[in-house]
């Protein structure tokens, strides 16, 4: 009966993942375009309307591309995919934004898990599975800004869209490092282009971590550096073709930027920060339930791997801590909500890591000593210790109510309150008025229903507003605004 239950215990973390992942997909009905999905998608969404053709679309957001390159920001491959905002073709796609960015995420950390548990370390399929389930679910059910995560387009395929596709990218790297075929070169090329026209957050470590294993092999002298020096080098040359557009300075000319040392000092110290406000109920639980998960994979690894836990720890810190660089630089501050997401994505996956990392150096350190009783006694004693742990930890999560602030629970009430419902009749209403050609001039009135997770803000209180000047070419207008003044 242990056996059976054993095999299955896997697949009962992944079936919980998925029906976490049922009321934040069924939500993603009520989600409607605002803002920046108007304001990027009004040229291909004119073209389509008027042809019909795919690439005709396609063509006129390059031209936006183009256009934002010289006078707003470098971004190419991430203002290419704003240009073609799902509702540039039609609002009911822009309902599928949530299950999109949730695949992406979700795919993306089981595809880099994937290698590095089974072939690197080496551990099962249902140890992968149980352990990329603990670490989607984490992600996405206590990650702090779930609209600008996963239901408003603009923000979330910029931020936590491109931080899944830099999972991918690093999956790709590893399975490379792990059979060496030379096929894969022209995916991590690909991906590497893609990724040098994202944002910088998750670029940078991912940038960081590509030239160290480069330069490690390189030490080496391993025939693999080749690849991995290409890929390196087209990745930085696509980040120089973002960063020295036009448009980034035109864009840095309204921003508080600071020195480069001060980013660093500060990003530093806020890693420090980010470390004491993350590691509470929800990873502490995490890390209760993988630690015989863990336990079993080390009993399978050479211990000399874990030789040099401070340096290994040092060095994670580092990539962690750059991911604030570019937003303390060019913002002076930690940026918005679905930027500090991608950090917290970044967070969990280091930090377990080191946890691991240092679990596999406790592991060696007793491998080298003589097992006695008395230490086997011990063991069956922590096993206890972890078992009321859990339970407490499972206590205090349901009787405090944090398990209430999970993406899945926020969902349910906006589901079952009929806010998100409401919302939506408002946005409906809204249309009707906006897609009749007999008014020309569009008075709108603030929705008066704001569901919190996929209400992300409305149109500006003035007609001479850019967005609002995007907005009214969207629908054919002459001007369109949000009168705030009731």
């Amino acid at each position: 009966m242990k056996n059976k239950f054993a095999k299955w215990k896997p697949y009962i973390f992944l079936a919980v993942l998925l029906a976490s992942l049922v009321p934040l997909v069924w939500l993603g009905r009520y989600n409607y375009p605002t803002g920046d999905d108007y304001y990027y998608g009004t040229e291909a969404h004119l073209v389509w309307q008027q042809t019909g053709s795919i690439p005709q679309a396609i063509s006129a957001a390059c031209a936006g591309v183009a256009k934002s390159y010289q006078i707003w920001q470098g971004t190419y491959s991430a203002l290419f995919l704003m240009y073609l905002a799902p509702n540039a073709f039609s609002n009911t796609a822009y309902h599928l934004v949530t299950f999109v960015i949730l695949l992406l995420l979700c795919g993306s950390i089981f595809y880099l898990l994937r290698p590095l548990v089974c072939q690197f370390l080496p551990g099962t399929c249902g140890e992968w599975i149980t352990i990329s389930s603990v670490f989607s679910f984490l992600c996405i059910q206590t990650v702090a800004f779930q609209s600008d995560s996963f239901y408003w387009y603009n923000g979330s395929m910029y931020y936590t869209g491109f931080f899944a596709v830099t999972l991918f990218f690093l999956g790709t790297l590893l399975r490379y490092l792990y059979n060496g075929k030379k096929i894969l070169m022209l995916p991590l090329l690909l991906f590497a282009i893609f990724l040098g026209g994202g944002n910088y957050v998750s670029l940078l470590p991912c940038m960081l971590f590509v030239v160290t294993v480069t330069f490690l092999l390189l030490l080496q002298r391993n025939k693999k550096t080749y690849v991995c020096g290409i890929t390196s080098a087209v990745l930085l040359l696509s980040f120089a073709v973002s960063a020295m557009a036009p448009g980034n300075q035109v864009r840095q000319d309204g921003m508080w930027k600071i020195p480069a040392w001060k980013a660093i000092a500060k990003c530093l110290l806020q890693g420090v920060r980010y470390t004491f406000a993350w590691t509470g109920l929800w990873w502490l639980l995490a890390a209760l339930l993988l630690l015989p998960v863990f336990l079993r994979i080390l009993q399978k690894k050479n211990g000399g791997f874990f030789s040099h836990p401070l340096l290994f720890t040092g060095y994670s810190y580092g990539l962690f801590c750059s991911m604030s660089c570019p937003l303390f630089y060019t913002m002076n501050s930690t940026g918005p909500g679905r930027a500090v997401a991608i950090v917290y994505y970044t967070f969990l996956l280091i930090s377990f890591a080191v946890f691991f990392y240092w679990l596999g150096f406790i592991v060696r350190k007793l491998q080298m000593r003589q097992n006695t009783p008395e230490k086997i006694a011990v063991l069956g004693k922590l096993k206890i210790a972890r078992y009321v742990a859990m339970t407490v930890l499972l206590a205090v999560i349901l009787f405090t109510g944090v398990w209430q602030e999970t993406s899945a629970a926020k969902a349910i009430r906006m589901l079952t309150n009929g806010e998100a419902a409401a919302y939506a009749a408002e946005y409906e209403e809204r249309l009707l008025l906006l897609n009749n050609p007999e008014i020309t001039d569009v008075v709108l009135t603030p929705f008066i229903h704001q569901p919190a997770m996929i209400y992300t803000g409305d149109l500006p209180g003035d007609p001479e507003d850019p967005t609002s000047k995007k907005t009214a070419q969207y629908f054919g207008k002459n001007s369109i605004y949000v009168d705030y003044s009731n």
